[in-house]
C-alpha cells in the first residue's frame, strides 16, 4: 500500500464534485500539474494527459490560499459549498475540534492509501 495526496477543489469540485470522507473508496482521473501536483479532473479530459487513482480515502485537509493545511471531518459536495444543497450547510470543520475552517479558495488535499 502507498498514500497519494490528490488535489481536489477549485471550479471543478465546485461545479459537480461530491462529498468526501474518510474510508470511502475513490476512482479518479488525475493529471500532473507542472509542479508535480496529482490534481482530480473530470472535465475536457480529451485535452489533457491524465492517469487513474483508484484506493481508499485515508485523510482530508483544507488547503488555505497561503498553502497551510488543516485536517478536516469531511469535504462538502461542491453544490453544498455553494449554498445550493437544501440538506447539507456545506460547513468545512477542523477534526477533532469542530472549529470552522475557511475554504475560500475551495482547494482540498486528499489522501489517498491506493494498491502498489
Amino acid at each position: 500500500m502507498r498514500r497519494l495526496e490528490v488535489e481536489v477543489g477549485g471550479w471543478e469540485h465546485g461545479c459537480c464534485g461530491p462529498e468526501l470522507v474518510r474510508f470511502t473508496r475513490v476512482e479518479w482521473t488525475v493529471t500532473v500539474a507542472p509542479d508535480g501536483r496529482l490534481v482530480e479532473t473530470h472535465h475536457d479530459l480529451e485535452d489533457l494527459d491524465v492517469t487513474t487513482v483508484t484506493g481508499t480515502i485515508v485523510d482530508l485537509e483544507a488547503l488555505s490560499a497561503g498553502g497551510s493545511r488543516a485536517r478536516i471531518a469531511r469535504v462538502p459536495s461542491g453544490s453544498a459549498l455553494g449554498g445550493m444543497d437544501g440538506a447539507d450547510p456545506g460547513e468545512v470543520v477542523e477534526l477533532h475540534t469542530d472549529r470552522p475552517v475557511d475554504v475560500s479558495g475551495n482547494r482540498f488535499i486528499v489522501t489517498v492509501d491506493v494498491a502498489d
